[in-house]
């Protein structure tokens, strides 16, 4: 079975990306996946620009399958979530006001998973357009930083790998700080 899967990940077979595009798809609707290793992995055995349109493309698929399946589905999952999260009521409150911003944020400083900001969008008032768009230009930024460093591994390039730790440990840490600040 894990060869199977490394088969289908590797970039060896006619249609190798349309197999990764469907598995970040996949692993994007599961909270705390490992999508920065699998997009490194999949960005190692491709040419830049393609890894990274896999990897964008595939992760924003997959967030908006979650997005609008919580919309019309998962509400009940969606509520869970929140209520199992105290701290994210501030954050269903910024949602509430200021769909795009909330969505933008929570993407580009991981305060929580993907697929929390998934659900929650879904069930709150964010239109379809601005979670899109709010989406591609949050998620950018990560994967374009998740596929570079993938790319450099293949490249044996590793200054910019440790340029790349860098940034993502600053995110994480600034992620760190307004999630405790919301939990006071």
């Amino acid at each position: 079975m894990e060869q199977q899967i490394l088969d289908l990940v590797q970039n060896e077979k006619p249609y190798a990306w349309l197999y990764q595009f469907l598995i970040m798809v996949l692993v994007s609707m599961i909270p705390f996946a490992p999508i920065p290793v699998l997009a490194a992995y999949i960005a190692s055995h491709h040419d830049f620009m393609p890894g990274l349109m896999i990897n964008l493309l595939g992760t924003t698929t997959g967030s908006i399958l979650l997005f609008l399946l919580s919309k019309n589905l998962l509400r009940s999952v969606a509520l869970k979530y929140l209520t199992k999260h105290q701290y994210l009521t501030k954050y269903v409150e910024l949602i509430q006001t200021n769909g795009f911003l909330a969505v933008l944020f929570g993407r580009l400083i991981p305060i929580l998973p993907s697929a929390g900001v998934n659900l929650i969008a879904g069930i709150s008032n964010v239109h379809v357009i601005a979670f899109i768009a709010a989406t591609i230009i949050g998620k950018l930024p990560t994967i374009l930083a998740f596929s570079l460093a993938g790319h450099q591994i293949a490249s044996g390039n590793w200054e910019i790998i440790l340029i790349i730790a860098l940034y993502l440990v600053a995110l994480f840490l600034l992620g760190r700080k307004i999630k405790q600040k919301w939990t006071r």
